[in-house]
């Protein structure tokens, strides 16, 4: 039997910046469209809703350290790794989520990654991503299409 797996791109639509993750995770659904995709402004209770009852999951959103150049990647295993605060405007991180969950005996994916990529300006209303992030917009799918290929 074949394993679900769930691609996730998270963002706001009308949000410059932020919307990256939905970009990202249309264009790596082209490439492996073995996943279910799900497209929105998900918070993280609401993640976990939609994760639940898959063997693999992953997300793909954008995030402001303001240490790293637009377009880098991040690579995050919440399914092993909850030490890792994956901080939110919505009151409850994911890590916070994951953890309630399985308090509560929900079936989790048995892997859940997600893939974080640094934007310069996700608070300016738009429709547009910055041109930093335009210009590395196929590096970035690359190495993510990569990287789930691989596993």
């Amino acid at each position: 039997m074949a394993k679900k797996r769930i691609l996730i791109g998270l963002g706001n639509p009308i949000m410059s910046d932020d919307r990256l993750g939905l970009i990202v995770a249309e264009e790596v659904h082209k490439r492996l469209p073995g996943f279910d995709l799900d497209l929105s402004c998900y918070c993280p209770l609401d993640i976990i809703d939609r994760i639940t009852g898959y063997d693999r999951a992953v997300l793909i959103d954008s995030m402001v350290t303001s240490q790293l150049a637009p377009g880098t990647v991040r690579r995050v295993d919440v399914s092993q790794d909850l030490t890792v605060h994956c901080g939110t405007t919505h009151g409850m991180g994911l890590s916070e989520a994951i953890q309630v969950a399985r308090a509560c005996g929900v079936r989790l994916p048995g892997e859940i990654l997600i893939y974080g990529i640094e934007v310069e300006d996700p608070f300016t209303i738009g429709s547009q991503i910055s041109s930093a992030l335009k210009e590395r917009l196929t590096e970035v799918v690359d190495s993510i299409v990569e990287d789930i290929g691989s596993d």
